[in-house]
């Protein structure tokens, strides 16, 4: 490496600095993306302190989702426009510095408000990362082919990082009553397993602030800014005769995209999953349950606005619920453990001591809540009234228990060989790049088989073949997320050196990330256009958005320029 860019020669320690660096943050910017969907629900249920089934926890997690969107396409645009300004590899740290430590921010919040904030911040730092690195990764390595490799196999990464958040997660679930206790106020749960999984976050800034004083700032770049020729970035000039078809046309295809990721992929676990035929058993023991579960948060809403006023009037209220709660939760595990035919012997006994220790601790905290309500018996019957309805809502949970987690692992499958499907997808495009073929008629290839992949995976196999469903949705996964990494090779060879940044983001932020993601709503509002939304409708909708965004990209990709042949642009 000299000066800030890589020919062709050997892979010297610079260089492989550069590609791990830029290795972490793809993987990591994935990671800190799919973190939400595992995080939201539980966060938003305690921070509330409603059950996770709730109304309003749904429409939180909804709301959360669509907000961070908006603000990564918003922010997203602004940090590639600074990329421009600033710089590649400054903007590059200080995103990555961003999706590092906001979550870890918001795994210590304690309000609503606080929460979204963090995990806006976590988008946004995301949405500009990707931008960031594969402009200066582009820069770097001027040589044709082997940035073609590079872009090509370090984005690879990012399904890797899929891969890895739910190993992460999985371990955290298991292990969090463990770990320390983290600083948290009553009534929150200092072990709650959604607040480590955030901690994680924290992972990609440390091997990042190691090695970034390592690696260079691109040549390209830096010469221009040092010799005052470096143009100024600016919006409009995007818009420009010279530059408005391949903004536009990349950002559509972006678009397209996300739309098939978020209007049908995402969609799958939670939406979709739970239709298979070979979960109708599941599903007949969940229904009345759930029917059940619906009217007992009617009642929970019934019931918290006389709560809600009884902890204004009495001091400590709020914290003496929180104690109460979490020692009601403790007892319920316990006689659980209790109550399994393999215990052991010696193992039974010690979990009756902790059953009768954890009862005499409730025993303390009735006599100090009468106590604190003395002088205001109508806040200890408030009290009373939720938590009557809170136990039984937790019975109804422990019912549903079982058939439900058949039903959530066989989700967790389908994820899974989703994000199989994506990583062959970007491996396979990384292998492409090398092959002598237009850049129009390498989208195609994944194009193409889309149409005919979406609605055979989610119109036949979901309802004749449901033990194939996933072989589909790797085909799916397969096809979709390989134009991503298409995306990240063919942005940075289209704009000049001035707008790397800006345009770039543009295509990705609000193309994709703000647009593209908007289908997931588009989905919904169609399968109730087409009867409801179960998950039957939710897949004939997917079906249909999803076939829908790979027949508009592909005619999209016909308007799509090819990059000059050499490194020509301005």
């Amino acid at each position: 490496m000299k000066n800030g860019s890589v020919g062709s020669g050997s892979w010297d320690l610079t260089t492989i600095l550069v590609l791990v660096v830029a290795a972490i943050g793809f993987l990591f910017d994935t990671y800190e993306l799919l973190l939400l969907p595992l995080i939201a629900a539980p966060a938003i249920s305690e921070i509330l302190q409603l059950p996770t089934n709730h109304p309003d926890v749904t429409a939180w997690v909804g709301r959360l989702l669509w907000i961070a969107a908006l603000c990564g396409g918003i922010f997203g645009l602004i940090g590639g426009w600074l990329t421009d300004r600033l710089g590649r590899k400054t903007v590059l740290a200080l995103s990555i510095a961003l999706y590092s430590l906001s979550p870890v921010a918001a795994a210590f919040s304690t309000s609503l408000e606080w929460f979204i904030f963090f995990r806006c911040a976590t988008f946004v730092g995301v949405c500009v990362e990707f931008v960031a690195a594969i402009t200066w990764l582009a820069e770097l390595f001027p040589d044709k082919g082997r940035k073609e490799k590079v872009l090509g196999w370090t984005q690879a990464f990012a399904s890797v990082g899929g891969l890895f958040v739910t190993v992460v997660n999985g371990w955290i679930l298991k292990n969090a009553a463990s770990f320390p206790a983290l600083p948290v106020p009553e009534p929150f749960n200092a072990h709650a397993d959604w607040r480590y999984t955030l901690i994680t976050g924290l992972m990609p800034a440390i091997p990042i602030a190691l090695l970034l004083p390592f690696v260079p700032e691109s040549q390209v770049w830096r010469e221009r800014k040092a010799a005052g020729t470096l143009k100024r970035a600016s919006f409009s000039e995007l818009f420009s005769p010279a530059l408005r078809r391949v903004t536009w046309v990349t950002a559509a295809l972006s678009a397209c995209a996300y739309g098939v990721a978020f209007g049908a992929l995402q969609l799958t676990p939670t939406r979709i999953v739970p239709g298979l035929p070979s979960l109708a058993s599941q599903q007949q023991l969940l229904r009345p349950l759930q029917a059940e579960a619906g009217e007992l948060n009617r009642q929970l809403d019934s019931v918290r606005p006389a709560f809600e006023q009884a902890t204004m009037e009495v001091p400590g209220l709020r914290e003496m619920a929180g104690q109460r709660a979490k020692v009601r939760v403790a007892m319920r595990a316990t006689a659980k453990r209790l109550a399994e035919t393999n215990t052991p012997p010696e193992k039974r006994t010690s979990i009756q001591a902790e059953l009768a220790s954890l009862t005499n601790r409730f025993t303390e905290l009735d006599a100090k809540l009468a106590q604190l309500t003395t002088d205001k018996p109508s806040a200890k019957k408030a009290l009373l009234d939720r938590e009557k309805v809170l136990a039984q809502l937790g019975a109804n949970r422990a019912k549903q228990e079982a058939p439900d987690g058949v039903v959530k692992t066989r989700g967790k499958d389908i994820q899974f060989w989703q994000e199989l499907g994506g990583l062959g997808g970007r491996v396979a495009l990384a292998l492409l790049l090398a092959v002598a073929i237009s850049r129009g008629n390498l989208l195609r290839l994944f194009q193409i088989p889309g149409l005919v992949v979406l609605p055979l995976t989610y119109l036949w196999l979901f309802d004749q073949e449901p033990e194939l469903f996933q072989w589909g949705i790797f085909a799916a996964g397969f096809l979709t997320v390989a134009q991503f990494s298409y995306m990240g090779e063919y942005l940075p060879k289209v704009f000049p050196v001035h707008l790397r940044g800006t345009g770039g983001s543009f295509a990705t932020n609000v193309g994709g990330r703000m647009i593209g993601t908007s289908m997931a709503l588009g989905t919904t509002l169609l399968a109730g256009r087409l009867g409801g939304t179960t998950p039957e409708f939710v897949a004939k909708a997917a079906a249909i958005v999803g076939c829908a965004m790979f027949a508009l990209g592909l005619g999209l990709s016909f308007l799509l320029p090819e990059p000059p042949a050499e490194e020509t642009r301005p």
